[in-house]
Formats: C-alpha cells, structure tokens, sequence
C-alpha cells in the first residue's frame, strides 16, 4: 500500500506542469541584492511588548520599534481574538539577527509549548536554492519553512546550485537531512513591498478587518476554483479538494476561451467569492493568462476585490521580498483580504485535500498548512517536492480559521473582556494612581519590572521617563505606556 501511495505522489510530480513565469528572461532578484537592501545582521535581542513570551502557544513577532508605530490597542485586541480562538498569545519585537539565530530561539520556545508564530515587518528572511531536474532553471528563493522545521540539518555545501558551483558556503541553503516535519507553523505580514502608502497603516486597517472578521464572518462563503489551459485536466479534482472547506465551489476550466485575464477581473474578481484559488503561469507581480491578458497586482488593488482568502497556485506570486508582490497585494493592498498561501518560487501546493479538509474541520490556517506539510514531508522529501514546495509560504495570521462561523466555533468562546487600565493623569507629575480590574505591574523600557499592585493603587518613585503598564485580570493580558515628567 504505502508502494502505491509513493507511485500516486510520484505520478503528481511528474504529470503536473510548474507553474512558472513566462518570462524567461525575467530576474525576481538575487539572495545578493536582497542583502544589500537590508540592514546588517545584529546580535538577537527580543523586548517583550505585550504578554507572557514563554510558555505561550502563539507568538507575534515584530520588527524593532514596530509597536511605537502601531496603535497598542489593535495590538491589543489582536491578541485577545487568537485567545479567544483557543491559542493562548504574546507579543514580541526583535533585532534584524541571522535567521540562524531566530530559529534556535524559536527552538527554545517550542520546547515550552510554541505552535505558531506570525512575523510582522522586515523580519530577515532564510533563502534555498533548488535544482529543477525536470527542465527548467536553478532557483533561489526565500524559504521560510526554515522556521517551521526547527531540528532538521539545513546544510550549505554549495557557492552556487549544487552539483554545478563550487564546494563551500554562500549563506543559501541547498541540502536537507535529518527529521524535516514541521514543529511549528508560521505566517507573515508584510507591507514595505506594496507602495499604497504608508505601511504601517496598511497593517492597522488589516488588523481592523481581523477583527471584524473574528466578530460576523461571512453570511454565504462561496469559492472560485479558476484553472488555465495547462491544468484544465485536473479541474475537477482541485474542485473536490476545496469542497472539504466549503459546499460551494464553481469550478471553471474550460481550455482557451473560458480562463482570461478579461473574465477574471471583470467577473471573477467582482464576484464576491469567499475563496479564489487561480491555477496559471506567474511572476511576483502579475498572473500570465492563456490567453491573456496578464492580471497584475496593480489591477487587484485598482479592482479590490470583496474576497477573503487565497490559494495562489501562481509562480512567485507569495514572494514577499519582492517589491509589488501579488500575494501580499491580495492580502493587505485590499479592504476584504485576510490570508493567502503561495510561493516564493515556481511552484505551489500539491495534494490539496491535505489542507482543505482540515480547514473544514474547523482548523487554522496555520494548523492546517502544518498538517499538510506533514503530509508531504511523511514519503521522504523528495527533490521533486523540494523544488515545488520549499518555497511555500502564508501570507496574513495563520490563526485564522476560515470554517469558524461555518461550525459555529465562535459561538463556542466565552473568553472574557480585557481589562481597561485607567491613570489619575497621563503624562503623570510624580506619584500616579493605577487603576484595573485585576493586577498590574510596571515596567522601565529595559523590560525591568518596578513596581506593581491589584485594582486601584498609587505608585510613587519614579523616575522621569516612558513606562509600560501590564495589567492581567483572568488569563487575559494588556499593556498601556505611561509617561513620568518631573
């Protein structure tokens, strides 16, 4: 039996087309400049902003200094939807350090309970090189499943591909060994590629829509599964594997005349589709319609399509080191997108049914990316599903279960209200009172804690300069910055 499973997978990888960019002469940008562009790697320091870090099951992970940028209270908020979800949560910011060092610190947190982690910003991307043995060119790509796969040997034996550059070590990981499931499952939100403004604006309004999503759902969740030429054959499969998540899914894949740019934005994307999965040839800015004409991000965001979620079966299209970059134009340049999966790389998703049918169960996205990451890993990683998948990333809060209000899970949660911090004068002259339903502490912006109290108490002693203020009342954590003048 398990003969035949790995005849059936190979049977996949063989028979399926790459999605890939048309362009052959096109140049998504090099491991090189990507460095160049980015600051230079520092020593790893984590400063706690809200929560407790250890022991928590969903870590969110900002770049240094993001929440001065961010309303605290979003954040807030945030964190008390992914509890409310059963996740307990935390927030962090972190210097720009070698990912080699973010990946043995989310080691240490896995071994105290970590599931999933969601990077917000410029958090420094890990990169793969693959060799494509079909036809096509060598690749290199970010890889974030270099923070999912915490005790895997993740090995650079090569300057260059392997097999053709030379022996030694270029930072670009080319060789994996040892025990590759995922431990955990991982997410980002980034929104410096899109040029919509200002970016930290663009991630405000994506964690309002968060909420509001958590709060109504949607009333009739419908999905479009839109299959170019190159795939039509496999249409209705792709079709069955989505109807795990939901019972409406219009498939269409007729070859040449019913998929093109036309009908997908004038449409498609109009519509008002839940779910929109595009099977066709990509870059990272654009879908290559046969026939045409090309869909580009630019367009989504003109066209803002009322959808939620994404499967991009689209070359590159989730590449978020890249500036424009579809996926994240789906996911943050709109007023409705949620999450996306994708590809920083030619290739995308196989073995659908993996993941839609615990999304159906009532999983999170983050959960059931995992799942099927298990599923793929369990025949031995071959290079055919090294080269397809390695790449594969989400886009948006893994902790976001689609199915949520399909099931009625929200009904489920009686996670109580956050508790409200109240000061007799903010910026304070001196002594302050402190006022919350449970307890609180205070802490100096080296993350000291210098003072603390329950319900209503008056703090004396300190020192001209910024504060924050944890309160916790039922399991529940918020903060709030107080300011000392004298």
């Amino acid at each position: 039996m398990t003969f035949l499973i790995l005849l059936l997978i190979a049977g996949v990888y063989d028979e399926t087309p790459i999605t890939r960019n048309l362009d052959l002469d096109y140049d998504p940008g090099t491991y090189a400049e990507y460095r160049a562009e980015q600051p230079e790697f520092v020593e790893l320091k984590v400063v706690p902003v809200s929560g407790e870090v250890r022991g928590t099951q969903f870590l969110v992970v900002m770049e240094e200094h993001m929440s001065d940028s961010l309303d605290s209270a979003l954040i807030d908020q945030w964190l008390v939807d992914i509890q409310s979800d059963g996740n307990t949560s935390a927030a962090v910011e972190i210097t720009y350090a070698d990912p080699v060092e973010i990946r043995a610190w989310l080691t240490d947190l896995y071994a105290d309970g970590l599931e999933g982690v969601v990077f917000v910003g410029d958090i420094p991307a890990p990169w793969s090189c693959t060799v494509d043995n079909k036809s096509r060119s060598n690749e290199t790509f970010p890889s974030d499943y270099f923070y999912m796969d915490l005790d895997g040997t993740w090995e650079d034996n090569w300057i260059g591909y392997p097999g053709i550059g030379t022996a030694g070590q270029d930072s670009i990981y080319d060789g994996w060994s040892g025990d590759l499931f995922p431990e955990i499952y991982t997410g980002r939100i980034v929104t410096s590629v899109l040029p919509l403004g200002d970016e930290y604006d663009l991630i405000e309004a994506y964690l309002i829509r968060l909420h509001q999503w958590r709060l109504e759902g949607d009333p009739d969740p419908h999905a479009l599964c839109y299959v170019d030429d190159d795939w039509a054959g496999w249409g209705n499969s792709y079709k069955v594997a989505m109807e795990n998540l939901y019972d409406d899914v219009e498939l269409v894949n007729l070859p040449t005349s019913a998929t093109n740019g036309t009908d997908y934005r004038e449409n498609r994307l109009q519509e008002g589709y839940t779910w929109i999965s595009p099977f066709v040839h990509s870059g990272v800015t654009m879908h290559q319609w046969s026939p045409g004409p090309s869909t580009t991000a630019g367009h989504i965001w003109t066209d803002q399509p009322p959808s939620r979620f994404y499967n991009l079966f689209a070359c590159s299209n989730a590449r978020f080191t890249g500036n424009w970059c579809m996926g994240a134009a789906y996911v943050f340049g709109t007023d409705m997108g949620l999450a996306a999966v994708g590809s920083t790389k030619s290739g995308a998703m196989l073995q659908f049914a993996q993941f839609y049918s615990p999304l159906g169960d009532g999983d999170s996205f983050g959960e059931a990316y995992q799942a099927w990451w298990n599923y793929i890993i369990a025949g031995g990683f071959s290079p055919s599903e090294q080269y397809w998948h390695l790449g594969m990333v989400i886009l948006g809060d893994p902790t976001i279960m689609p199915a949520m209000h399909m099931l009625g899970i929200e009904e489920e949660s009686s996670t109580p209200a956050p508790p409200a911090i109240y000061f007799s004068a903010n910026p304070a002259m001196g002594a302050v009172t402190i006022s919350t339903s449970g307890v609180f502490t205070v802490h100096d912006m080296t993350g000291r804690e210098v003072a603390s109290g329950s319900q209503s108490e008056t703090v004396t002693g300190l020192q001209s300069g910024v504060y924050l203020v944890r309160a916790e009342d039922q399991g529940i954590t918020v903060a709030e910055k107080l300011c000392v003048i004298k």
